[in-house]
């Protein structure tokens, strides 16, 4: 974003400007307006600029049973009891090449109704063969990869820490909102302070102090003092210790950041679409819409479904088109489309991109408990207003046993760095010369993708 703001105008338009009637600490003023060269690096805030919003399907979705090789034989005898067949209600969505120079028939998994109608009308894509080189099985240590983009090594940070310490000095606190009672690895800085929040209810996020228990003030206000958010000569900020110093901007951070979430919920309103799904997923994906609706200055929020690690009665009835994992997209597929609704209706569908991914795949073969076991490849979904979709992009991966990895698992054809790079690149206008910045581990191919 080109910025030619004066450091009155940039205050008065960011979520900082409206908390200033508070107070704006005294950190802001010597990061934010550092330098006007800084400054023009600035992403623009969510309330005005693009918004990327993560959903996480964690415990590992089975990729095969959700975008489908239906016509595949070698898929069809992997599977006797969990495959899903052209008669069992998928919804096709034609075909696409695969790594074996053939084309692969795909249809989507029969509860992915809204998914599809999405696809229809052009504002879904799907990547095939997304993994990494090398993939862990563990749960964890996929987790960690994913959320670092350093596979296979150990980092202190996460690629969207990087890319706010690259495109976002002096950011607001919000401008990362998880859906959560722990922040993900995704978020972490390798120092410094990340410009990130989490929670999992708006209401209960902020200061809890119930009763007095005989003092003459809130126990709030005495914290405030406490930390110099209230200061009337320098906001209160140590700058002979830096351990203090970081006490008190982090607290600065979390005071302000707290009334400007719950303001910004409730200048969103009342939800316009009236058949909101009902899920532990839809009811995130609420607070996230009231939060773009109330104009939040955050340009990227995460959510997360759980369930996915299918190892057991995955499908009913010798057809993964019902069962637990049918029942985990069910939910999903709800869910998002509640949301797609909602932004619809608010006129903001063109302003989000969404991606969907899992720590892996599951294996080609089902096990003995009607279930699959940890993989390794997965499709990912990419949605939005904008998004080039009714497309594939990627290759399908080669099904047969000796083209498998890690005990017949997909290969990947796609690093799931290059999803990601394309996102910040062509969404959220990161610099190419940047890129480097964020990812400092890179594929060999690591050309964005022309999703969006």
């Amino acid at each position: 974003m080109k910025s030619n703001f004066s450091r009155r105008e940039f205050v008065k338009k960011s979520a900082w400007g409206a908390a200033s009637t508070i107070t704006l600490p005294a950190f802001l003023q010597n990061t934010i307006f550092n330098l006007d060269a800084r400054a023009s690096t600035l992403p623009s805030p969510g309330k005005d600029g693009p918004i990327f919003v993560i959903v996480e399907l964690a415990g590992g979705n089975d990729s095969l049973n959700t975008v489908i090789p239906y016509q595949n034989s070698t898929y069809l005898d992997a599977r006797p009891n969990i495959a899903i067949r052209g008669e069992d209600g998928l919804h096709s969505v034609g075909s696409t090449n695969s790594v074996t120079g053939q084309s692969e028939a795909l249809g989507l998994h029969p509860n992915l109704t809204q998914l599809h109608t999405l696809w229809e009308d052009g504002d879904l894509a799907i990547i095939n063969g997304v993994g990494y080189p090398n993939p862990n099985l563990s749960h964890f240590t996929s987790f960690d990869y994913w959320h670092s983009a350093t596979p296979n090594e150990i980092s202190n940070d996460g690629w969207i820490g990087r890319y706010f310490n690259s495109q976002c000095s002096g950011c607001d606190a919000t401008q990362g909102i998880e859906i959560s009672n722990r922040k993900s690895n995704s978020f972490k800085v390798s120092d410094g302070i990340s410009p990130s929040i989490n929670f999992d209810d708006i209401d209960q996020y902020g200061w809890k102090d119930l009763e007095l228990r005989g003092r003459d003030i809130p126990l709030e206000e005495l914290y405030r003092k406490l930390i110099g958010l209230d200061h009337i000569v320098d906001q209160g900020i140590d700058t002979t210790n830096d351990a203090l110093s970081y006490v008190q901007r982090a607290s600065h951070n979390a005071m302000i950041s707290a009334r400007n979430v719950f303001d910004a919920s409730e200048r969103g309103g009342e939800l316009a679409f009236e058949e909101w799904a009902s899920s532990g997923l839809a009811n995130d994906l609420k607070k996230i819409t009231k939060l773009i609706k109330g104009g939040m200055d955050t340009s990227i929020y995460y959510a997360h479904q759980s369930g996915f690690d299918t190892h057991n009665n995955q499908a009913n009835g010798g057809s993964g088109a019902s069962g637990s994992h049918a029942d985990l997209l069910d939910t999903v597929d709800k869910a998002l489309g509640s949301f797609v609704a909602e932004m619809k209706l608010a006129g903001l569908w063109d302003r989000v991109v969404i991606l969907t991914y899992s720590e892996f795949g599951r294996k080609v073969i089902e096990n003995g408990s009607q279930g699959t076991d940890h993989g390794a490849a997965e499709s990912v979904f990419v949605l939005g207003g904008q998004v080039s979709g009714n497309q594939f992009y990627g290759s399908f991966p080669d099904l047969a046993e000796d083209a498998r990895v890690k005990r017949h698992s997909l290969d990947y054809n796609v690093d799931f760095r290059t999803v990601y790079r394309s996102i910040l690149e062509n969404w959220m206008h990161v610099p190419s010369n940047q890129i480097a910045d964020i990812f400092p581990s890179q594929p060999a191919n690591f050309n964005p993708l022309s999703f969006v």
